[in-house]
């Protein structure tokens, strides 16, 4: 009887153990599609583990809400992106925990970009481009990433 409790629980460890490789796996291929710019494919990959992400660990859970942001961001999801962002910005904490130097210089200037001002509760915005100085729209900007000033 203790053999097959002992099987039971070294199958049931096993397991889990190929679950923790496959969610690595999915991920690093969600950032791949990310960094690729193939942000259709990305958000496919990071919809089929958003079940799985509260049993990430801290670093894979703010990479997760991260590249999440900002796929939602770059495919026009302005509400999702402040949403996923947000969570990505808690996560991650003051150290920024699992996210680069550069990514949380970007996911601070895309939320202040998002961030709701005055009564409205919808990042501003989401309609369509937002008029600036040259009489154009801000439409082309991805990532909180300034303008350029060709033109």
């Amino acid at each position: 009887m203790r053999s097959v409790v002992s099987i039971s629980l070294l199958l049931g460890m096993l397991s889990s153990l190929g679950a923790c490789a496959a969610i690595s796996d999915d991920m690093r291929r969600a950032e791949q599609a990310y960094e690729a710019a193939r942000y259709e494919d990305t958000l496919i990959w990071l919809r089929d583990l958003e079940d799985d992400a509260p049993s990430m660990d801290l670093e894979m859970r703010a990479r997760y809400y991260y590249v999440r942001g900002m796929t939602e961001y770059r495919l026009g999801h302005r509400g999702d992106a402040l949403h996923y962002l947000a969570v990505a910005r808690e996560v991650a904490g003051d150290q920024g925990a699992g996210l680069s130097p550069e990514w949380r210089q970007i996911m601070d200037r895309t939320l202040t970009e998002l961030t709701p001002r005055g009564m409205d509760h919808r990042p501003p915005d989401e309609s369509g481009g937002e008029e600036v100085e040259n009489g154009g729209t801000d439409e082309g900007t991805a990532g909180g990433e300034e303008p350029s000033d060709q033109g």
